[in-house]
């Protein structure tokens, strides 16, 4: 994500826009990065995690050192040195979804965190996810990943930082509400920010719907959970009108338009920040070595729309390798294709999906999904399932046994926990 004054945010450079990333990041000292030359080189990238104001520009925040394993250079007009740099991806992504604050509770905003959960499993279902299986992402439509259940998130600060975002998470999961992921892991986590929450966090030059020097529509990093296991995360603010006007002085310059609504410019930022994290989820995977973009940077605030169903939804175009190195750069950002793109050469190493971790989900595990909604409270560290989803969820796994095989489902539930809890 970029950097920018209130009154410059279509008209920073690329260099202006570097900002610190999470843990894992090498930072700069002020001084170096005021020196740091525009492009870096393929030993020590900028790492890109986050959209733009900008169009077609990418977003930065950070220096970080990677061992590159680009091989023999592969032609094309547009992006030549966009490549693998050998880290890791995610092959099988196990989608959840966590709305932070308290206006998500209005009944408006509601409907519209239902409809985003709603498009997160659509996205997975649809052809835009043929783009990706070329950078060794799932297997096409339908068959990349599954969206595993939604959490609300209470009590969280007005103001965040980086920080305070990876604390939340490892309360979250120390209480149970999120995962402990393994290593490698499929598990993503896309973090809907609700209206009057900000992040402003100047060391790490990421400010995000701030009402002073914001400066980007989102970012992805990641973080080392108590255990050691990479966690990674999207942060997707509000993007209501006060935020866009905020970050864009000049609407026409923009990579999000006040014309679209606030689901749109929300589904639109997804698409980039998901399409960025399973392929370069610890910045050191797909990206340019010139100028450290990412898949999602390359075509950034080019809008499209995807068809699942009876559901049209919003999306950023996405940059296809395949498709610069065959059209020698004359067509490079897809929306739907119609198979999925052969994997590129040199990519990550190929995994079976149904091989990659106790995460993921098989066809016949299908009906399991999505899980209860979760309700987590930051300040008393509490966490629990919405009530009439749980029931709806117990009703509809073991309706098929009917009365006659389990006379007392409640009482065989609670003696099953009570079981399990002494394991």
């Amino acid at each position: 994500m970029p950097t920018r004054s209130k009154t410059q945010a279509s008209t920073k450079t690329s260099s202006q826009k570097s900002s610190a990333a999470g843990r894992n990041v090498r930072l700069r000292s002020k001084a170096a990065r005021s020196s740091a030359p525009k492009y870096p080189t393929a030993s020590t990238r900028v790492a890109w995690g986050g959209v733009s104001p900008v169009p077609q520009k990418a977003a930065g925040y950070g220096l970080q050192s990677v061992s590159s394993r680009q091989g023999p250079s592969i032609t094309a007009a547009a992006n030549p040195q966009f490549s693998w740099h050998g880290g890791p991806i995610v092959p099988n992504p196990q989608v959840f979804s966590s709305f932070w604050g308290p206006t998500w509770t209005k009944s408006a905003n509601q409907k519209r965190a239902t409809r985003l959960n709603q498009y997160l499993k659509d996205l997975l279902q649809s052809k835009y996810m043929n783009i990706l299986t070329q950078y060794g992402v799932g297997q096409g439509a339908g068959a990349s990943g599954s969206f595993i259940k939604s959490t609300f998130v209470n009590d969280v600060p007005a103001v965040l930082n980086d920080k305070q975002i990876s604390q939340i998470i490892q309360k979250g999961i120390d209480n149970g509400t999120f995962p402990e992921p393994t290593k490698p892991t499929n598990n993503i986590l896309m973090v809907f920010l609700g209206e009057g929450i900000s992040i402003n966090d100047p060391a790490s030059d990421l400010i995000l719907c701030h009402p002073i020097h914001d400066s980007a529509f989102g970012y992805h990093s990641f973080f080392k959970t108590k255990k050691g296991h990479p966690f990674y995360y999207s942060i997707v603010p509000s993007l209501d009108n006060t935020c866009i006007k905020a970050t864009c002085p000049s609407d026409a310059n923009c990579s999000l338009h006040l014309s679209k609504n606030q689901e749109q410019r929300q589904t639109q930022v997804t698409s980039h920040e998901f399409a960025e994290m399973v392929t370069d989820p610890e910045l050191n995977a797909w990206f340019d070595a010139s100028s450290g973009a990412e898949n999602g940077d390359i075509c950034n605030g080019e809008s499209g729309t995807i068809k699942v169903g009876p559901n049209t939804w919003t999306v950023q175009r996405m940059y296809s390798k395949f498709d610069d190195v065959k059209s020698n750069g004359a067509s490079i950002c897809r929306t739907e294709p119609a198979n999925p793109i052969p994997r590129l050469t040199p990519g990550p190493p190929a995994v079976h999906a149904s091989a990659v971790n106790n995460a993921q989900t098989s066809e016949g595990a299908s009906h399991l999904l999505p899980l209860p909604t979760v309700h987590f409270d930051t300040k008393s560290g509490k966490a629990r399932m919405d009530a009439r989803e749980l029931r709806d969820y117990v009703k509809r796994i073991f309706s098929p046994l009917g009365d006659e095989m389990i006379a007392n489902l409640a009482a065989f539930l609670r003696e099953a926990a009570d079981s399990l809890s002494k394991k």
